[in-house]
């Protein structure tokens, strides 16, 4: 027993001197579990909001009421005025600037109360919802809100409403005679004073509503009608794979690269480096020649990637494929400069391995590649703008998507290719100076 009480200090001893080791096993799963725990409401844990533009154009106390519950939720983060870009002015949102900014991939839905959305003589509740489902979940989870919200806080209003819908199904007459028949059977039997009866909600207004018997109509529609329009991608053939072949094409991307980058640890343990330095070989010629190649070998996989999703699921890659080439080589030039990072601080390829790994699942959690940031909570959000894979994923939604032209996608382009140059310029700078596989 203490030869192996020996060799098991050994293999602890072992375990705690290797660092990337260590990290896969604690600090990578530790990560995660914050993340999706924050997702996922784990205790203590604050989800992120979806916002939702919110047009109230009705003066009804209802329509007060009900902006008031939504504003009260915890899914939704109401947003009623906009500034135009290098203003601080605010404005109410209108319509016709709402479906713009949806257009645009500013915010993904709208929910407008008409001035008409009830009045003295309605028989229904209206609402206009323009939205964009670029996230199918964001979009599913803002609509799911607003109608459980609605139909959960209108039981008020649901006698009235359904006494008007009776009227207007089965006529003036008839809804006043049923009224008047079973106001003085009521009387009758329970000593009721007629006059004090109001019939206005319960099973009258169902019994009132099911004496045509060619109305089919389903009751709960008739009373809150939402006019629904999609702005954006209804015409996608692929709209899951639309949506989410630009996190996959980042992630694995990333993966690619970086071990294209750590490659150079092998060729100095194979001792292919150190020949190399010792030709007429400058260490920027080598750092530059793996930069090329990797960058040439990333652009070429989401090539194959993006081709094989054309003919596999018909993506349509080929009415926006300017700006899709564009999006490419830029999102690639980031990838490699993140790859050439680790390698000029890594020490060792196992090193480099457990860090980039480290570093790519987080990024790709929490910058859209899994799933829409709208989920994270206000802080990993911010969190998320500083990684290239977020400003990838939502060049190449713009893209694929929105069908968009190069201004909507100018920003995400220099910020990617500003991460590049400023990346390997550092990484050249060690690289020249030694301070790589020293």
């Amino acid at each position: 027993m203490n030869i192996i009480y020996k060799l098991i200090k050994k293999e602890i001893i072992r375990f705690l001197n290797d660092k990337t080791s260590m990290m896969l096993t604690f600090i990578v799963p530790i990560i995660l579990m914050v993340i999706f725990g924050n997702i996922f409401g784990g205790h203590g844990s604050s989800r992120g909001k979806a916002n939702l533009i919110l047009i109230n154009n009705s003066n009804s106390e209802i329509a007060k009421f009900i902006e008031q519950k939504l504003d009260s939720t915890e899914t939704l983060r109401l947003i009623k005025n906009y500034s135009e870009e290098f203003s601080e002015i605010k404005f109410p949102y209108t319509e016709e600037i709402a479906k713009e900014h949806i257009k645009k991939g500013k915010i993904s839905s709208a929910l407008i109360l008409p001035e008409n959305f009830f009045t003295d003589t309605s028989s229904s509740l209206l609402f206009k919802f323009y939205y964009d489902p670029k996230n199918e979940i964001e979009s599913a989870m803002i609509q799911g809100s607003v109608q459980q919200t609605i139909m959960s806080q209108v039981g008020g209003i649901m006698p009235v409403l359904m006494m008007r819908q009776a009227k207007k199904q089965i006529g003036e007459n008839k809804f006043l005679n049923f009224s008047d028949d079973l106001k003085k059977t009521v009387s009758a039997n329970f000593g009721v004073n007629v006059d004090s009866l109001q019939f206005l909600g319960g099973d009258f207004e169902k019994r009132a509503m099911n004496l045509n018997n060619n109305n089919s109509s389903n009751v709960i529609g008739n009373l809150v009608k939402f006019d629904s329009e999609q702005l954006v991608g209804a015409d996608v053939k692929s709209p899951g794979l639309t949506r989410s072949i630009g996190g996959i094409a980042m992630m694995f991307m990333l993966f690619t690269l970086t071990a294209a980058a750590n490659s150079m640890f092998e060729e100095k343990s194979e001792g292919t480096l150190n020949r190399l330095l010792c030709m007429p070989v400058k260490r920027s010629h080598i750092l530059w020649s793996k930069y090329i190649y990797s960058l040439l070998l990333g652009i070429f996989q989401l090539l194959v990637l993006f081709t094989s999703a054309w003919l596999i699921f018909d993506l349509d890659i080929f009415s926006n494929f300017i700006n899709l080439i564009i999006v490419i080589i830029a999102s690639a030039a980031a990838a490699v400069s993140f790859g050439m990072i680790i390698t000029s601080f890594a020490k060792n390829i196992n090193q480099a391995s457990g860090l980039s790994t480290l570093l790519i699942l987080v990024m790709s959690a929490i910058g859209g590649a899994w799933f829409p940031i709208f989920l994270l909570p206000d802080w990993m959000q911010s969190l998320a703008r500083g990684t290239l894979t977020f400003w990838a994923v939502e060049a190449y939604i713009q893209v694929l998507w929105r069908s968009a032209d190069f201004s909507a996608i100018a920003l995400n382009v220099l910020v990617l290719l500003s991460i590049a140059f400023i990346i390997n310029f550092y990484s050249l700078l060690r690289f020249r100076k030694g301070k790589v596989f020293r």
